[in-house]
């Protein structure tokens, strides 16, 4: 429309044009993730481990968001211990990870009224993070279709728009690290986002199986 009309007014124009970059950007997104997971699920996926405080991670992504959740009208609260949680992991990979669960949050809390709480917590095994928000939650029967790559949960009234990868590809990338991602009823309302990250991966159980094994 724009090529044949000359004349279209410059309101209409710069219309089209919000409409065509918005376009764009969700198709990059969507072949962006499609690539992140065929790498992942090939195993071509490159990981690159480094000692990582989680507790400074989930501070970064909380102060990454700030704007975000500024313009929502949302309150962010981050709880976590007075000790340092290390972990070893792809610290770009975690943050992938935590942005995907906080810009969950941000898509289904209450205009001007939202709330999301961020916790994280550590037990002998490993750490533990929960990322909580007040939407209108997950249905039951949902819970599980979520996991699935393009599949997005919720009803037509709170279906934002999204690829519906990016929870499958946050699970494979806890996988990877030998933990697990699940999804649990909110503590009141809304949806409560938990993965468990052992201290020790796959990779780091097998080294150390091996320097511990019995000698010949």
């Amino acid at each position: 429309m724009m090529a044949e009309d000359a004349d279209m007014p410059a309101q209409q124009r710069q219309q089209f044009l919000g409409i065509m970059v918005a376009e764009t950007e969700r198709l990059s997104r969507l072949v962006n993730q499609v690539l992140d997971m065929a790498k992942i699920e090939s195993g071509h996926a490159v990981w690159c481990n480094a000692d990582v405080d989680m507790g400074q991670l989930l501070t970064q992504a909380v102060q990454t968001t700030t704007e975000m959740f500024r313009e929502r009208g949302t309150r962010v609260h981050l709880s976590q211990p007075g000790q340092a949680a290390v972990i070893r992991a792809d610290p770009d990979r975690l943050m992938q990870v935590v942005l995907n669960l906080l810009s969950n949050a941000a898509k289904f809390v209450p205009a001007e009224a939202g709330r999301v709480d961020v916790t994280l917590s550590t037990d002998a095994d490993g750490l533990t993070v929960a990322v909580q928000d007040n939407g209108p939650g997950v249905p039951l029967d949902q819970q599980a279709m979520i996991f699935e790559k393009f599949r997005q949960g919720g009803d037509s009234n709170h279906r934002p728009q999204g690829t519906g990868l990016g929870l499958p590809i946050s699970r494979q990338i806890i996988g990877h690290f030998g933990g697990r991602m699940w999804i649990e009823p909110g503590q009141g309302t809304g949806a409560r986002f938990v993965f468990h990250l052992p201290w020790h991966g796959p990779s780091e159980q097998a080294g150390q199986a091996r320097s511990t094994g019995d000698a010949p």
